[in-house]
This record gives C-alpha cells, structure tokens and sequence, in this order.
C-alpha cells in the first residue's frame, strides 16, 4: 500500500503521496475515489493537495478536481413535428354540352373503370 504503520496513526511515504496525487489528476477520478481505492479518507487526499499546491511541489500541481462541463452548442435545431399533407382528391371532371343543355360530372379516379363504362354507355 506505500504506507507503514506507526501507532494509532499512519504515516505515508513521500513517493505513496506523490502517487495518490497523481492519480487524482488523471480525467475522470475524483478525490473521493481515489482515496476509496487506497483505503484513505477524502480530507486528508484533500489535505495533501492544498499543501503539495502550497510548497509548489511540480509533481503533485492541484489540477481540476471535477470533470470539466461539457460545452453544449448555443443553439440546437429541433425538428417539428409536421402534420401530414391533406390528401388530394384526385377526380375525373367532364363538360358535356348538347345545345344549351351544359352538364359537368365529376369522378373519383379511385372509380374510372366505372367511369369508362358510364361514359361509352353515355355517349352512344
């Protein structure tokens, strides 16, 4: 563990800190887990990091504790919802005109067969 047992207390060897140190500086632990990790309360972890920042101690430099926010964009497109377009009727319109005599029939063109056979039956 890099540590000896001295009484109640234990103390810790330099190149022990230095490690615990650096793993704190490492991109996504914590100080928290790292002294989980190495059987170590968080506030001496802590301790040890305001001191070595203190003594300018360049291997042990006090580095972002948590992970950085990620950077989101300013403005995020969101898709609308879009009702569906209204179905066309899509008809068969016809103008028949016999003197003054004018119709107009309109079709679904669902049904031309059934308009085929109305208009040759019509126009015999």
């Amino acid at each position: 563990m890099g540590a000896t047992r001295g009484g109640t207390r234990r103390k810790h060897t330099d190149e022990f800190r230095a490690e615990v140190l650096a793993q704190c500086r490492r991109p996504g632990k914590s100080i928290a887990g790292v002294a989980l990790e190495h059987g170590l309360n968080a506030n001496l972890v802590g301790a040890w990091l305001r001191k070595s920042a203190v003594s300018g101690n360049a291997c042990a430099e006090v580095a972002t504790l948590e992970a950085p926010a990620p950077e989101f964009p300013s403005f995020i497109p969101v898709p609308l919802a879009m009702k569906p377009p209204e179905p066309v009727q899509r008809v068969i319109e016809v103008e028949i005109r016999k003197g003054a005599l004018k119709m107009t029939v309109t079709w679904p063109i669902s049904a031309a067969s059934d308009f085929a056979r109305w208009s040759t039956a019509i126009l015999k």
